[in-house]
């Protein structure tokens, strides 16, 4: 039975190896058990950096971003996160709150198709959901902006340079996937209702599935790295340039005086 790695430098190595193991084609199952004993204690700062450094020595950026979705399924236990990594009013909870509450939305569109293929028709009320929904997804803009106009650069300053890249393809990503809902949604005139809600269903499970991806790495890597690196001194200077930049309709406000205090 193999040991636990203990030291640091060699924990990161071992780390790097079963990466790039995963990129050559073995599966995270033959590599469980090792990311299990190697990822007691790690850090959410440590493998962030690691993904940094393995870019940094030539792993193509797509690489790893490919890998984030199967190392991260090996990762999800050790890095699971509680409910609230910081106070009401704080931007990484406003963040937070936002993922939760455009995943509901994502799922309340899928749940809305089913309705209308249920029912066999768009209704008055249907509509007006739909045009509710279109808004709420153009509105989630606001979320990605402030991220890479603010959080990302305060990042890059203490030296976090690859991960904030990494989530900005997916933000494109997301971008184009939300780009084809909003495309469904602007057709239910033109189509009959039953092939409506099975491109709708379809459009708005792609949504949620890709947000919940996404959701999950910000939550559990990009932003206990953000807590670690960034100073408490700076935290009211990032409230007060997301405040600058606005906020969607659906965000929780608090005045940064209050912020001030609990941070």
């Amino acid at each position: 039975m193999q040991q636990p790695v203990s030291d640091k430098e060699s924990r990161k190595q071992v780390i790097k190896e079963v990466i790039r193991r995963l990129h050559a084609g073995a599966t995270p199952e033959e590599m469980t058990s090792r990311f299990g004993q190697v990822l007691h204690g790690v850090s959410a700062t440590e493998i962030a950096q690691i993904e940094q450094e393995l870019i940094e020595e030539g792993l193509p950026r797509e690489e790893v971003h490919r890998l984030c979705d199967v190392h991260l399924a090996v990762f999800r236990e050790s890095l699971a996160a509680g409910d609230t990594l910081a106070p009401a009013g704080h931007p990484i909870n406003t963040f937070m709150e936002e993922h939760r509450i455009m995943l509901a939305q994502a799922q309340g569109l899928a749940t809305l198709a089913q309705e209308i293929q249920n029912a066999g028709q768009v209704s008055r009320e249907d509509r007006k959901r739909l045009e509710d929904a279109a808004q709420q997804i153009r509105d989630a803009e606001s979320h990605y902006v402030r991220e890479e106009n603010v959080l990302f650069p305060y990042l890059e300053k203490h030296g976090i340079t690859q991960p904030p890249a990494i989530m900005w393809m997916e933000h494109d990503q997301i971008r184009e996937v939300k780009k084809g809902v909003l495309g469904v949604i602007g057709r239910h005139d033109e189509m009959p209702a039953s092939e409506f809600a099975e491109g709708l269903a379809a459009a708005a499970v792609t949504l949620a599935e890709t947000l919940a991806g996404h959701f999950f790495k910000e939550n559990n890597i990009l932003y206990p790295t953000s807590l670690r690196v960034i100073t408490e001194e700076e935290w009211p200077e990032i409230r007060a340039e997301c405040d600058e930049l606005g906020y969607a309709p659906f965000t929780p406000e608090m005045p940064p005086a209050q912020l001030r205090h609990e941070v």
